[in-house]
C-alpha cells in the first residue's frame, strides 16, 4: 500500500507542471504564486488546529521558516512558473528532477557529513550530460526566451536543493506539519507585497480552467500531496519517500503529451534517462 501512495505522490507532484502551464497563460507569475501560498498556508492553519499542534514562537526558529519560505517556495516558484511561460511543462519536471544532483553538490561544499564519492561525481555528470542535451538545441538556435526558462528551471533546483541542507540542519526534530506551515507562511509574507508591487492587484477573473489549475495547484499539488508525503514519511523512511523523484517527471511528460499535446522527442526521453540514472547514482 505504502508504493501505491508514493505512485499517488508523484502523480500529484507531477500534475502540479500542467496546472502551472494552463494557469500562468492567464495569471502572472508572482500573483499565481502568492495565492498558491496564501492559500495552502491558510489550509494548512486550519489542520494544524484542528490536530492541537502549536506553533513555536522561537525568533530563531521563525528566521529558519523565513530562510525555507524563501528557498522552498518564494524563489523556485517563482522561477517556476515564470519559465513554464516558454518552455512545455514536460520539460519543467523533466529538469526539475535534477535537485538531488545540486543537493549532493551543495553538500560537499556546505556539510561536514556529505562528501563527494566517485559514484557521486558520476552521477552528477551523467545528469549534466542529460541537461546539456535538452539545452543543445536551443544553444545552436538562439532561442534566447527557451534558453532562459531552462535555466530557471535549474535554478529552482539549485533553490530547492540549498532549502534541503537547511532543512537537514537546522529543522531536524520539529514536526514536518509545523515545519511546512511555517515556510509556507513566510513564503506568503514573501510573495504577497512582490506580487502587489510588481503584478498590482488582480484585474480579471481567470477563465475556469485556469482557476480550476490554480485550485487544483494548490489543494491537490500543496496541501494533500503534503499530507500524503507525512503519513509516508511517519509509515516508511525518507529514504523510501525520495523515491518519488523518479516518478514526477514521468507523470509530468506523460500528463504534458496526453493534455497538452507536447511532443515527447528522442531527445526528451534519452536526456530522462540520464538524468534519472544520475539521481540514482547520488542517491547510492
Amino acid at each position: 500500500m505504502n508504493l501505491v501512495w508514493l505512485f499517488i505522490l508523484g502523480g500529484l507532484w507531477g500534475s502540479s507542471y500542467l496546472f502551472i502551464k494552463v494557469a500562468v497563460a492567464e495569471v502572472p507569475p508572482l500573483t499565481l504564486v502568492a495565492g498558491r501560498l496564501v492559500l495552502a498556508a491558510a489550509i494548512l492553519w486550519v489542520v494544524l488546529l484542528a490536530a492541537r499542534q502549536a506553533m513555536p514562537r522561537s525568533r530563531r526558529l521563525w528566521a529558519t521558516f523565513a530562510v525555507m519560505g524563501l528557498l522552498n517556495g518564494a524563489v523556485p516558484y517563482s522561477l517556476i512558473f515564470w519559465s513554464e511561460q516558454v518552455i512545455s511543462s514536460g520539460l519543467a519536471s523533466l529538469l526539475q528532477a535534477t535537485m538531488p544532483l545540486f543537493t549532493v553538490l551543495l553538500g560537499h561544499f556546505l556539510m561536514r557529513d556529505e562528501r563527494l564519492t566517485a559514484g557521486r561525481v558520476a552521477g552528477v555528470l551523467l545528469g549534466f550530460v542529460g541537461v546539456g542535451l535538452l539545452m543543445l538545441p536551443d544553444l545552436r538556435q538562439g532561442a534566447h526566451a527557451n534558453l532562459l526558462g531552462q535555466l530557471a528551471m535549474v535554478a529552482s533546483s539549485v533553490s530547492y536543493a540549498g532549502a534541503a541542507l537547511v532543512a537537514r540542519s537546522r529543522l531536524r526534530g520539529q514536526p514536518a506539519l509545523v515545519s511546512t506551515t511555517g515556510q509556507l507562511t513566510m513564503g506568503a509574507v514573501w510573495t504577497v507585497p512582490l506580487s502587489l508591487l510588481v503584478d498590482g492587484p488582480p484585474r480579471a477573473v481567470p477563465s475556469l480552467p485556469a482557476l480550476g489549475s490554480w485550485l487544483g495547484l494548490t489543494i491537490l499539488g500543496t496541501v494533500i500531496a503534503y499530507v500524503i508525503y507525512f503519513k509516508l514519511i511517519e509509515r516508511t523512511s525518507a529514504a523510501f519517500v525520495s523515491t518519488v523523484t523518479y516518478i514526477i517527471p514521468v507523470f509530468g511528460l506523460i500528463l504534458g503529451a496526453v493534455v497538452l499535446g507536447e511532443s515527447l522527442s528522442a531527445t526528451l526521453l534519452v536526456s530522462l534517462g540520464l538524468i534519472l540514472a544520475g539521481v540514482l547514482l547520488v542517491r547510492r
